[in-house]
């Protein structure tokens, strides 16, 4: 009994080359993203164009803050470790009105974190002990602020930092959970500006 052999349908040559075309292009769909992402780790640094400060590339650690309390106790800087700090630097015991703008941005700015909030803090340095009045409009209105004297070497490690060195009263400084000094925004930034940086940082951050 013979056995009969079947005839093998092959596809056309173009119909073969569609279905091989087909598998490269799912196969690259998958590939392409994962090679650019190993591309990039460890090699792309955000660009300061797109931040709404000034950022300090690469970051600076500065030494701890050491400053004392409108009371006169010493404040040790390490009580800010593990937060995002927002600093503004005074430039007099003072606080003129685009002082009280700053803080008031600061303050919104933190508020506006919501449930993050508390990831943040907000500093006030000034040259010297806040007048009564002041001391006592600080209470007030910002009570959840640190306020203090900052010695000379504390404001030095913040205002001359950049390329540019800032005069006290001119500019908002960020501090990263590290103690690092990471942007700094000018008094008349837009607060809507320093809190999209904020939230990505927060959103990005494994720390703090």
């Amino acid at each position: 009994m013979s056995t009969q052999t079947l005839p093998v349908e092959r596809l056309p040559v173009s119909a073969r080359w569609r279905q091989r075309l087909i598998l490269v292009f799912i196969v690259a769909c998958f590939a392409v993203p994962l090679a650019a992402a190993w591309l990039l780790v460890g090699r792309w640094q955000p660009d300061g164009s797109v931040q709404h400060g000034e950022l300090l590339n690469p970051a600076r650690p500065i030494p701890t803050l050491r400053f004392d309390s409108p009371a006169g106790q010493p404040l040790d800087g390490m009580a800010l470790r593990g937060h995002w700090v927002l600093i503004y630097v005074g430039s007099a015991t003072a606080c003129d009105e685009r002082c009280r703008t700053a803080l008031y941005d600061m303050r919104q700015v933190r508020l506006a974190l919501g449930k993050d909030m508390g990831r943040v803090k907000t500093v006030l340095l000034q040259e010297g002990s806040p007048e009564p009045d002041l001391r006592r409009w600080l209470a007030d209105e910002h009570a959840a602020m640190i306020v203090g004297a900052a010695d000379a070497a504390s404001r030095t490690a913040l205002t001359a930092a950049f390329a540019q060195p800032g005069a006290a009263g001119d500019w908002i400084y960020l501090l990263d959970p590290l103690g690092n000094l990471l942007m700094r925004y000018p008094v008349t930034v837009e607060p809507r500006g320093m809190l999209k940086d904020l939230q990505r940082l927060l959103r990005l951050s494994k720390i703090g």
